[in-house]
């Protein structure tokens, strides 16, 4: 039993690592549109990688990537003392850091409030959805839930990595970098992460709220 899950644990986390490092080094092509082709990755592997791994090569149920109701109590809870700190956080770097200034939202959603709706309602909901299942469910539940709360550091470290390999880092990414943890523990003790998405999305939501009427 102990060689089977050694295996499941090595192949598993050889898969997540790899995946990583492919996102994170991953170069568009100049042909075809940006957006598309971020989609297409993004789907194929925060979303039909893990969920096929899971079901056909280790025949477990998406519960063990989070994929349930889990502890409605925890996840409430966590989510709104998450957000909660979270915001104020934020606050204080905008308060007393030069965070504020460098922090920039897409100029559409600034001058165009349908934009800004569809921005929020659609766009981000989709893209914390893929991170949530691949960072917090495949790699944080599925692989390293088995290591205690250090998977917590460790997905949200694979998560940081991700966008350092990218060299994508600016003040933009500072909010969803920083709830990374944040997430983590969320889904780490509720077993869902349905409330982890959830409480990502409305923090990242309010914090554009934040910087939209405080400028």
């Amino acid at each position: 039993m102990e060689t089977i899950l050694s295996k499941r644990f090595v192949i598993t986390g050889l898969l997540a690592v790899f995946s990583v490092f492919f996102l994170g080094f991953f170069t568009q092509a100049d042909k075809v549109n940006p957006i598309f082709q971020m989609l297409l990755v993004s789907v194929a592997f925060f979303l039909v990688v893990p969920v096929l791994y899971c079901k056909i090569v280790l025949k477990e149920s998406l519960h063990n990537m989070g994929w349930q109701a889990g502890n409605i109590f925890s996840g409430t809870l966590l989510s709104l003392l998450a957000v909660s700190g979270g915001l104020v956080t934020v606050y204080l770097l905008d308060r007393f850091t030069a965070f504020g200034r460098l922090y920039e939202l897409p100029m559409s959603i600034q001058t165009d409030f349908l934009w800004f709706l569809l921005y929020e309602a659609l766009v981000m909901p989709v893209m914390t959805l893929f991170y949530e299942v691949f960072f917090r469910g495949f790699i944080g539940l599925l692989w390293l839930r088995t290591l205690g709360p250090i998977s917590i550091l460790l997905q949200a470290g694979l998560f940081v990595g991700m966008y350092f390999l990218a060299g994508d880092f600016s003040a933009k990414e500072v909010p969803v970098l920083l709830f990374a943890p944040l997430a983590g523990l969320i889904a780490y003790s509720s077993r869902s992460i349905w409330y982890s998405w959830g409480a990502t999305w409305l923090f990242l939501f309010l914090v554009d709220v934040y910087f939209l009427v405080s400028r």
